[in-house]
C-alpha cells in the first residue's frame, strides 16, 4: 500500500500546480478526475473564479457522512522542487507535506473502497486549488453555494505526527493608508511625513496586540508584513501604506477587533482585505473520539489534541457547525526548499482512515 500510495505523490508532485498557475491547477484536477474514471463513482468539476475543484462520490448526493478534504495547489518554488525525491522515509519534493501525500493517500483509500463488493459508505472526496490564497472559491464554493455538507470532514492539513487539532485561529487581513503632505527632504517641518503616521499608528496596535510568545500563548497576534511609501529618498512622503495579518482566537469577534482597529488607527484609511472566521471542535465529539480511538489501536500511542495558530479549510466547515478532523502524517519543510512527508506514516494515514471509515 505504502508504494501504490508513493507513486501517485509523486505523480501529484511532478504537476507545478502552483497558485496562480491556471493550466497546472486546470491539469491535476483534470489528472484526478481520470483517476477516478468508472462506474463506481460519481465525478463532478466545479469551477469558481478560474479556480477548479472535484468532488467524487459513491452517490448521488450532496450530504455524505464524510467528506475527505484535501487542496493541491502549492506555494512557488525552484523547478528541482516538482521532481520527487525518495529518502529513506522521506519524499521530498515541493507538496509533499502541504498536501498531496495526504491527498494521494486519501484518492487511493477512495479508489479502493469503490472496489469493495459490500454496499459502499456514505462517503465523499473534495479536492480544491485555492488553499493557499484562503479557499474561497474552493471549500467555502462549494459549501456556500453548491450546498455540500456531511456530518463530519477529514481534513489531514495541519498539526503533524497525527495530533488533532481542536482550535486554528481566524484570520483578519487588513490594510492601513496614511496621506501627508510632499516637500524636500532637508525640510521635514514643512511637510507632513505619512510613513511616520503609519508608524505611530503601528505601535499603538503593537502595544494593545501584543504578540503571543509561542503556540501554547493562546491571544491574538499581529504581524506587519509589508509596508511601503514615499518615493525619494530626499523627499517627505506624501503616501505609505501597511499590510497587517492579524489572528485571533475563537473566543474574540471579528467585527469589535476592527472597531478596536479603527479607533486606535484615527486618522488613516483602514481598508479590510480578507477575513476568516476561527475554527473549532470539540476533543469530545463522538467522531473525534472514535477517531482518537482508532488511531491509538494503530499507532500504538494516543495523539495528542492541540490548537494550531495558522488557519486551514476546516474553518468553512466550522461555521456550518460541521465538526472536522483536523490533523496531518509526520512531515515538515512545508513552504521550504527541504519539503518533505514521511511515506511510512501515510500508510499508517490510509490503515485509521479506513478503519475509521468502515467501522463508522
Amino acid at each position: 500500500m505504502e508504494q501504490k500510495i508513493l507513486n501517485l505523490t509523486k505523480k501529484l508532485i511532478k504537476i507545478p500546480s502552483i497558485k496562480n498557475n491556471t493550466k497546472a491547477l486546470h491539469k491535476i484536477i483534470n489528472f484526478c478526475g481520470r483517476y477516478f474514471v468508472g462506474k463506481e463513482f460519481i465525478i463532478e468539476k466545479l469551477e469558481s473564479n478560474r479556480k477548479p475543484s472535484l468532488v467524487v462520490l459513491f452517490k448521488k448526493t450532496h450530504s455524505p457522512e464524510l467528506f475527505l478534504v484535501g487542496h493541491l495547489d502549492v506555494v512557488e518554488a525552484e523547478k528541482s522542487q516538482f521532481v520527487p525525491q525518495k529518502k529513506g522515509k522521506r519524499l521530498y519534493g515541493r507538496g509533499a507535506a502541504d498536501m498531496k501525500g495526504s491527498c494521494a493517500t486519501m484518492m487511493v483509500l477512495m479508489k479502493d473502497l469503490g472496489s469493495f463488493p459490500l454496499e459502499k459508505p456514505s462517503l465523499g472526496l473534495i479536492l480544491t486549488t485555492d488553499e493557499e490564497i484562503g479557499g474561497y472559491d474552493g471549500v467555502r464554493y462549494l459549501l456556500r453555494d453548491k450546498k455540500y455538507s456531511c456530518k463530519v470532514a477529514f481534513v489531514p492539513d495541519a498539526g503533524k505526527n497525527f495530533k488533532i487539532i481542536t482550535s486554528e485561529k481566524g484570520i483578519l487581513h487588513f490594510k492601513m493608508i496614511a496621506k501627508g503632505r510632499a516637500a524636500h527632504g532637508s525640510r521635514p517641518w514643512q511637510g507632513e511625513n505619512a510613513i511616520d503616521k503609519l508608524i505611530v499608528v503601528y505601535q499603538r496596535l503593537r502595544n494593545v496586540f501584543p504578540n503571543p510568545k509561542n503556540n501554547n500563548d493562546w491571544r491574538i497576534s499581529l504581524n506587519l508584513g509589508k509596508i511601503q511609501g514615499g518615493d525619494a529618498v530626499n523627499k517627505v512622503a506624501d503616501f505609505a501604506e501597511a499590510y497587517l495579518d492579524l489572528r485571533y482566537p475563537e473566543n474574540y469577534n471579528q467585527k469589535k477587533i476592527v472597531r478596536k482597529i479603527k479607533k486606535l488607527a484615527s486618522g488613516l484609511k483602514i481598508e479590510i482585505l480578507t477575513g476568516g472566521m476561527p475554527f473549532y471542535t470539540s476533543k469530545n465529539n463522538s467522531y473525534i473520539l472514535k477517531y482518537h480511538k482508532i488511531c491509538r489501536q494503530i499507532l500504538k500511542r494516543a495523539p495528542s489534541f492541540i490548537k494550531h495558530p495558522a488557519a486551514s479549510d476546516a474553518r468553512f466547515f466550522s461555521e456550518k457547525k460541521i465538526p472536522v478532523i483536523l490533523t496531518a502524517p509526520i512531515k515538515g519543510g512545508e513552504h521550504g526548499r527541504y519539503e518533505w512527508v514521511d511515506t511510512e506514516s501515510l500508510e499508517k494515514l490510509y490503515n485509521i482512515l479506513k478503519k475509521f471509515i468502515l467501522e463508522n
